[in-house]
């Protein structure tokens, strides 16, 4: 009853969030981003590669994993032998939901190196927006935050 409830109640808050009346977003920004002056400057795309962008060694998957090889574990057998299972059911569930954890958490990123309109070259890694297609020669925005978050729009 309590996971119905929450689910309804999840999807309820969802709703209230409305559609966004620019349509749909092709950007995220953080609460700290969000009215905060932003550097633009304008450049041309020199080049643009391909990337995997992985998590930051996000510690949930193997400790989810590890709880619940645990408890399986834990119900084979009994007295050392059921601890002992608990044991290898809990590292199994450990590497298990570490590889899992490893393959939810990568997104596609592209790599878009730019010349700034004074000559410099840098070069920004981004997820991929399928919305915005970058390719060699394309006049561009890169558009620099308050907490120095830089990202390459059209």
């Amino acid at each position: 009853m309590k996971i119905l409830l929450t689910v309804l109640l999840s999807a309820f808050l969802v709703a209230c969030a409305g559609t966004n009346p620019y349509g749909n977003a092709s950007e995220s920004y953080s609460t700290s981003e969000a009215n905060q002056p932003m550097r633009v400057s304008t450049a041309t795309v020199i080049d643009v590669q391909a990337v995997t962008i992985d998590s930051e060694g996000n510690f949930v998957g193997k400790f989810a994993g590890g709880l619940l090889g645990g408890i399986a574990g834990s119900s084979v057998g009994g007295g050392r032998g059921s601890a002992a299972a608990a044991v290898a059911g809990a590292v199994l569930g450990g590497i298990v939901g570490t590889k899992a954890d490893a393959l939810y958490n990568k997104a596609n990123g592209v790599q878009v190196t730019v010349q700034m309109a004074d000559g410099r070259v840098e070069s920004i890694v981004q997820e991929v927006n399928p919305n915005a297609i970058f390719r060699i020669g394309d006049n561009v925005r890169v558009i620099e935050s308050a907490t120095s978050k830089t990202r390459v729009v059209q």
